[in-house]
Order: C-alpha cells, then structure tokens, then sequence
C-alpha cells in the first residue's frame, strides 16, 4: 500500500526508476512515450503531406511551362468521406487531347462539389494526357500545402508540452518520493 496514494496498491515494478535514475514510476514513463509517439506521428503526417503537395505543385509548374494548355468540362465530382460526416470535392474533369477524350480527377478540394459543364482550365502532357493539372472554378487555391505545415508545426508543439510534462512530473517525483 502506497502511504501517499491509500487505497491504491503499487508495487516495486511500477515504483522503479526507468531511463537512469529519472525517478518516475514506469506507468508514466509509457504513458509519456505513447504521446511522445502520437506527437511524432502527427509531425510526419504533416511533412509528408507538405512534401507531397509540394511535388504536386512542381510538378504542375513544369506542366504550365512544358506542357498543353486547353479548356475542359467538369463532368461529375470525386466525393471523398472524412469524419464526423464531412465530405470534400474533387472536379472530374473531361477534356479533348490529340483528338480523344481524356477523363482526369483535379487535384483541388473544396467543400462543397463543383458545378458539372462548368469550364475548367487544363494544362496537360502532350505524351501523357492522363497527366494533367486541373483548376476549375472554385475549390482551394493553396492545396494540402499549408494545411501540411500547421500539422507539423501543432505536433511539434504537442511534443515540447510532453516533454516539459515529463521535465515537471520528474522533478514533482524526485520531490516526493
């Protein structure tokens, strides 16, 4: 039985140092690691997503310079399920390539769907017209980009808070042991 905690029944295994001395029992060491894990994983989740959005925009950059600009037709609309309910738009966007139809899935997202026989801009690769850059009318500008970035930035910030938790919990338990 714990003298500071009655009722509550601790044993050596969980009173033990963990890390060298840190002086904090192991059940709160894990559960630090697990939100020094989750931490992570949303700071990966953030530079991958920057990382890819990136490519896509260079990618439609070289496009722009190197490839075949034309007018196309929104004909319908990728709808993608997120949670809670909420749903985003992609256009799916038709247009004519060295005299055949090409259907392409614009990059863009938006929150409500495109409009079909709306006019949509299409820079395409003349080798490859199945590699095209949509922008039709509506929809995000800046792409998954930005939204990367503050991902990132947010589990950085989950991080340092653990890591002072941790810093505050060692010190509360090196104090009262």
């Amino acid at each position: 039985m714990d003298p500071q905690f009655p009722g509550l029944d601790v044993g050596t295994d969980l009173s033990a140092d963990v890390g060298g001395g840190s002086g904090v029992p192991s059940f709160f060491v894990v559960v630090f690691v697990v939100m020094a894990l989750v931490g992570l994983a949303v700071v990966l989740g953030g530079v991958r997503s920057s990382v890819r959005a990136r490519q896509r925009s260079q990618d439609a950059s070289r496009l722009t310079t190197e490839g075949v600009s034309t007018t196309g037709t929104v004909v319908d609309n990728r709808i993608t399920s997120h949670h809670e309910h909420r749903m985003t738009f992609s256009p799916i966007v038709r247009f004519e390539a060295d005299g055949r139809e090409v259907t392409v899935v614009g990059e863009q997202v938006w929150n409500k769907s495109f409009v079909t026989g709306r006019p949509a801009k299409v820079v395409y690769d003349p080798a490859d017209p199945d590699r095209a850059h949509v922008r039709a009318e509506g929809g995000s500008l800046l792409g998954n980009g930005p939204t990367g970035v503050v991902v990132a930035v947010v589990g950085v910030a989950f991080l340092v808070v653990v890591v002072v938790m941790f810093g505050f919990a060692r010190s509360v338990f090196e104090q009262f042991p």
